[in-house]
C-alpha cells in the first residue's frame, strides 16, 4: 500500500526533526514523507533541505489547513492513504506497522 505520511509544522523545528526521525524508523516505513510548512519564520525549512525532506510552505491555516493540503497533495500523486499528524508526534517503532494491519477499503486516511 503507497502510504504518505503527512507532518504539519509551525515554527516548532526541533520537534519536527524529532518527529521526522521516528518516521524514518518505523517498522513499516511511509511510501514518503511531506511536510506541510505552515508559514514557520525560524530554521524549519533550511532543515528539511539539509535533510532531503519533501515539503509544501504555504500561509498558516493551522493543523486542519495543512492536513487538507497534504491530502490534495496525495490525491494528485496516487497515494492510498494518508497518515496526518502534527510535528510534536513521534509515533512508536510500529505504529504504522499496526495501523495498516487494521486498514480496510472504507478508510481513506489513517491517524495514530
Amino acid at each position: 500500500m503507497k502510504i504518505l505520511a503527512v507532518v504539519v509544522t509551525h515554527n516548532r523545528c526541533d520537534l519536527l526533526f524529532r518527529c521526522i526521525k521516528s518516521l524514518q524508523s518505523q517498522k513499516r516505513k511511509p511510501s514518503s514523507i511531506i511536510v506541510i510548512n505552515n508559514g514557520s519564520s525560524d530554521n524549519t525549512e533550511s532543515m528539511l533541505i539539509e535533510n532531503k525532506i519533501s515539503y509544501i510552505t504555504q500561509d498558516n491555516l493551522g493543523s486542519a489547513g495543512g492536513w487538507a493540503r497534504g491530502i490534495e497533495y496525495a490525491l494528485d500523486e496516487g497515494y492510498e492513504a494518508c497518515w496526518l499528524m502534527d510535528d510534536d508526534g513521534y509515533p512508536e517503532h510500529n505504529a504504522l506497522y499496526h495501523l495498516e494491519k487494521n486498514f480496510n477499503d472504507d478508510i481513506s486516511c489513517i491517524s495514530s
